[in-house]
């Protein structure tokens, strides 16, 4: 229900204007054409089904959205709150069907007795089911599962509500419908319930369901044109003419709007695409329509190919048109060794639980934001989408009011008070925005590289999918679909991106006394170059002590430069060892290697007494200082000395910061 009232203006008038328009275009042929050809009671038939061929359904646009992975995208989203407008007038529409069969069947009086008790059913369920089901997510702790027995109840009322819908002369879905809108989406109420129905009802019921409703499909009278006296079957004529009409008016008046707004014409057909889309739902209010009017079997096996069709060509043209990845495809550098001096920082962090907040700080901390320096975070709260059909993007700064029923507000309010009481604590250095993106897992990285675009952020903050013990010894959690989720926006971002991998609660305290050791590995290449002026502001840092070390192949000890990549290289340590000559907390080591192994021994000796290492990913690029480590490597999206750094027996308990620099068009 909260997203019904949050449409925005846009999707009001695209949704409006996708019913009304094919209804007002197939009633006008009807009454200007049809109705020369047909009598009385396939006038009305038509017209029932013309209702039909106008609707949008919210379940069919939303599965398809999901199935071409554009769900959270902003077509996707402008997508389904239109589609959401027209579901609303698929509920006034089945409604003033009911009640006009009833009225014909059985009189005015049992009409305005179902009307009735359709409203006091509503109200019966805004005031008096909807606070019960938040009295059950009050009563239920924070990080605990609903009871079953509510989920239970829950369930059978759905079920209740669908026999009495059947009983006041209602198509048994409203009942049902109406009680949806009220349960509260996402976690813990709609996650429960949608986990003990879920799989039952998309794994069971819908494969028997679709299949009963197209065994009833006889193609061969699909081919059957003529009545039995042997003339053509004009209603048979004229369905197809309301086909053909309705979804070329839908088309053409979905593309007005988003073409008046100045959008991209490729956006604007892949809009029209989206909510010409034809499923189950059509499916069954056809074969409802078919049992209920007893409507002929050719025009029947019609209406069911022509959805058949349309559900097909439909998302295959859309996934041609319609690539939400082209965005990201960078020709302005936007990272941070190509940042000017004195220029402030925009960097985008991403949270999925409440352990990844601390070591965030920590690391905005090191980097010392200051006036002169200052840094921009955005911090965005990743949460799964389960228990909604929708994915939400809130921004908590442009949030009137916290909304006590929002269960998404709710679980972001740990973050919310951390990153505030932070930014308080850094006065003017530091400006902090946070968000929480609702969406599928295999979708977030949909929001994280929108947002790192629009808010032109330099480097994207992204926690390591391994969970260690609070004192680093033990991996207590391995989620593959963070680590899923990483190498997307690594292979998407449209900026530079570092994961941070914490071995041991990131609990330090900056202060003279207790000075946070922070280590650089440098090799060579345009990712260490970055992680270099990562470290470089980290330098500025009073409470902050750097070591370089710079490993290079013995068989460069003369430090021979042959091409552009190694002069950078040499003037950016240059510069490092002018640094170390004028402030003495700044230490400049240089060790050479015969090969990877020996790179392991001098890496495992070394970094382990440090709180912070930082490495440049250079992900698929052997050297002679990695050779014959490539091939062991388990995790590529740290790259090869990332990899050894997030083994369990390297580095000791010290944090690591991979980071990758903003791979441009020209790159790839």
């Amino acid at each position: 229900m909260s997203v019904v009232l949050r449409t925005r203006k846009s999707a009001t008038s695209i949704g409006t204007a996708a019913v009304m328009a094919p209804f007002l275009c197939g009633i006008t042929i009807i009454h200007f054409h049809s109705a020369k050809y047909l009598d009385h009671e396939h006038v009305r038939m038509l017209g029932f089904m013309t209702g039909m061929l106008c609707l949008t359904p919210y379940p069919v646009v939303s599965s398809v959205l999901n199935d071409l992975k554009i769900l959270n995208s902003e077509l996707g989203r402008l997508g389904l709150s239109s589609a959401l407008v027209s579901e609303m007038f698929s509920i006034f529409f089945n409604v003033t069907a009911a009640l006009t069969r009833t009225m014909s069947k059985y009189g005015v009086k049992e009409a305005l007795i179902c009307l009735a008790v359709a409203v006091l059913f509503v109200f019966l369920v805004i005031f008096a089911i909807r606070p019960i089901l938040f009295w059950i997510i009050k009563q239920t702790p924070e990080g605990s599962l609903v009871n079953d027995h509510c989920v239970y109840c829950i369930i059978i009322v759905a079920l209740l509500t669908a026999y009495a819908s059947h009983v006041f002369q209602f198509y048994s879905i409203l009942g049902p419908y109406i009680l949806g809108l009220a349960i509260p989406e996402g976690p813990p109420l709609g996650t429960a319930i949608i986990k003990k129905i879920d799989t039952f009802v998309n794994g069971v019921f819908m494969p028997i369901f679709v299949t009963t409703c197209a065994i009833r499909v006889d193609l061969t009278d699909l081919f059957n044109w003529r009545t039995k006296n042997g003339s053509i079957d004009n209603f048979m004529v004229q369905t197809l003419v309301i086909i053909l009409v309705t979804v070329s008016a839908k088309f053409v008046v979905c593309m007005i709007h988003p073409l008046w707004n100045k959008m991209p014409l490729n956006y604007a057909l892949s809009l029209s695409l989206i909510m010409s889309c034809k499923g189950i739902v059509e499916m069954a209010a056809y074969s409802l329509i078919k049992d209920m009017m007893e409507i002929p079997d050719n025009v029947f096996a019609l209406l069911m190919v022509c959805m058949m069709i349309i559900s097909t060509i439909m998302p295959m043209l859309l996934s041609l048109l319609y690539d939400p990845l082209k965005k990201y495809a960078g020709y302005t550098r936007r990272n941070i060794m190509d940042l000017g001096r004195n220029t402030e920082l925009r960097v985008l962090t991403c949270i999925h639980g409440d352990e990844n907040i601390l070591s965030t700080i920590k690391l905005l901390e090191a980097t010392y934001p200051t006036k002169e320096d200052p840094i921009c975070a955005f911090v965005l709260h990743l949460i799964e989408l389960i228990g909604r059909a929708s994915p939400i993007f809130i921004s908590h700064q442009l949030q009137k009011k916290k909304n006590k029923n929002d269960s998404n507000s709710y679980r972001s309010e740990n973050l919310l008070d951390a990153f505030n009481n932070f930014e308080k604590e850094v006065n003017d250095g530091l400006t902090v925005n946070t968000f929480t993106a609702v969406s599928p897992q295999e979708m977030m990285y949909d929001d994280i590289c929108t947002l790192a675009l629009d808010k032109l952020t330099s480097l994207i903050i992204l926690p390591f999918h391994r969970k260690w013990s609070s004192d680093g010894n033990l991996i207590e959690l391995e989620d593959e679909s963070l680590r899923e989720l990483n190498y997307r926006i690594m292979e998407r971002a449209p900026c530079s991106v570092g994961i941070l991998i914490e071995k041991a609660q990131m609990t330090h305290i900056f202060s003279e006394e207790t000075p946070y050791t922070v280590c650089l590995l440098f090799i060579g290449g345009k990712d260490d170059r970055e992680a270099l002026f990562v470290a470089k502001r980290m330098m500025k840092n009073p409470h902050v002590r750097l070591t370089v070390l710079r490993i290079f192949a013995e068989s460069n000890r003369n430090g021979d430069v042959k091409d552009w990549e190694g002069m950078l290289d040499r003037e950016l340590l240059n510069e490092i060892i002018m640094i170390k000559h004028k402030v003495g907390e700044v230490k400049y080591i240089e060790k050479s290697v015969k090969d990877g192994p020996e790179t392991v021994l001098k890496i495992r000796s070394l970094v382990s007494e440090y709180d912070l290492v930082i490495v440049g990913r250079q992900a698929g690029v052997e050297s002679a200082e990695t050779c014959g480590l490539l091939q062991w490597s388990e995790y590529p999206e740290l790259g090869v000395l990332g990899d050894l750094l997030a083994s369990t027996d390297a580095a000791g308990k010290a944090s690591v910061f991979v980071i990758q620099q903003q791979r441009t068009a020209t790159d790839i």
